[in-house]
């Protein structure tokens, strides 16, 4: 094989000039030698954090899966630093990385104390191109990987749709390779930043641990995804922001607790919504009110037969006139004409396919309608 040496792309920090000459030397490049072609010779350098606040101590270890299998020949490990931070140099793959941390302790952000780790876990889609992966491994990818898990199996594809869905509830981007903000640091970066908002949002977690009196991480982080995926996490919401304000007046030194409240709702969570109930109006026809029966120029408006509407609680004040030009305004922006109206004593029961609420506010003109024969 044609061997070149060639320039290898500025290595990401913390690797050092010693670790690239390492790999040159591998490579068959200095004194003379020469690089392969093949970038199948060539490692891949991984670097990331591990935050809860950040991970002292934790081991960390990667592996490469391949199709939805683990090749368990590909793991490397190391140890996380103070800052959390931690570096691999993996064999060159190309699918999915995953990384996972065990042990090591972090400073919870509600209560300042020292706490163990178990397990957090993070996964990063590679396509073999390029000598650098960043995979920081926080609270949020593990609810993203317990979603992916979910979904069959971990794999680009459940990894991918994953992630944007823990992006979107949790208001943060650049899941794996945003690192999250130390929200227990003095003096801290108070901008809108992506790294801020996702450190809120990370730190959060054990500020509603707090609110809801749940002490262990795995449980919390458990019960989160598992609202994911139920579709009950709004019940939590109210819960979720109090924790972040709670874990920013219990870390004063970083000055975000200059306004708490502002910076508690700075992130965007979307827990969702409460599925509607389909209510219908309820209407009561008013004594002293007039109300008018209207007929359509067609029988087919709104795509349904309706045969007429009827005008309910309209003032004795409101001059029929103008009841007249609101339906026929209406009725114009469905391409057609009210063709009669006609004072009748009673709406409700008559028989008409529309009831129009006149004294109901509504985005019509013309009161809220209630759909079909209520009577």
């Amino acid at each position: 094989m044609t061997r070149l040496c060639l320039p290898l792309s500025p290595v990401r920090s913390p690797f050092t000039a010693v670790a690239v000459a390492g790999v040159l030397a591998l490579a068959g490049c200095g004194g003379g030698g020469s690089l392969s072609t093949d970038p199948d010779t060539l490692p891949v350098f991984v670097d990331g954090f591990v935050s809860k606040g950040p991970v002292s101590g934790a081991r960390v270890c990667g592996v490469w899966i391949i199709a939805g299998v683990q090749d368990a020949a590909t793991e490397t490990c190391t140890t996380s630093g103070s800052t959390g931070a931690y570096a691999l140099e993996m064999p060159r793959r190309a699918g999915l990385l995953s990384v996972v941390a065990t042990g090591g302790t972090f400073r919870d952000e509600a209560t300042g104390a020292a706490t163990p780790l178990r397990t957090l876990r993070s996964a990063v889609a590679f396509d073999g191109v390029g000598n650098n992966v960043v995979a920081q491994v926080t609270a949020l990818t593990e609810i993203m990987v317990q979603r992916a898990q979910a979904r069959g199996r971990l794999d680009t594809v459940t990894v991918a749709a994953a992630t944007t869905e823990v992006e979107r509830t949790f208001g943060v981007s650049g899941l794996t390779r945003t690192r999250p903000a130390d929200i227990t640091a003095r003096d801290a970066n108070l901008s809108p930043t992506p790294e801020l908002l996702y450190g809120l949002a990370n730190a959060g977690v054990v500020g509603w641990m707090a609110e809801r009196g749940i002490t262990q991480l795995e449980q919390a982080l458990g019960t989160l995804s598992s609202g994911i995926a139920g579709a009950t996490l709004y019940d939590e919401l109210a819960a979720y922001r109090a924790g972040i304000k709670r874990v920013i007046t219990a870390n004063p030194a970083s000055g975000l607790n200059s306004n708490a409240a502002a910076y508690s709702t700075l992130v965007g969570l979307d827990f969702g919504r409460p599925p509607p109930t389909p209510t219908r109006p309820t209407i009561v026809e008013q004594a002293g009110t007039q109300r008018f029966a209207v007929r359509w120029l067609i029988d087919d408006l709104f795509l349904i037969p309706i045969g007429m509407a009827c005008v309910t609680n309209v003032p004795a004040s409101v001059a029929p006139a103008t009841v007249l030009a609101a339906m026929q305004a209406h009725a114009a922006t469905y391409g057609t004409t009210v063709t009669s109206m006609t004072p009748v004593s009673k709406c409700i029961g008559a028989g008409q396919s529309i009831t129009v609420d006149w004294s109901q506010t509504s985005t019509n003109p013309w009161g809220t309608a209630l759909w079909g024969d209520e009577g």
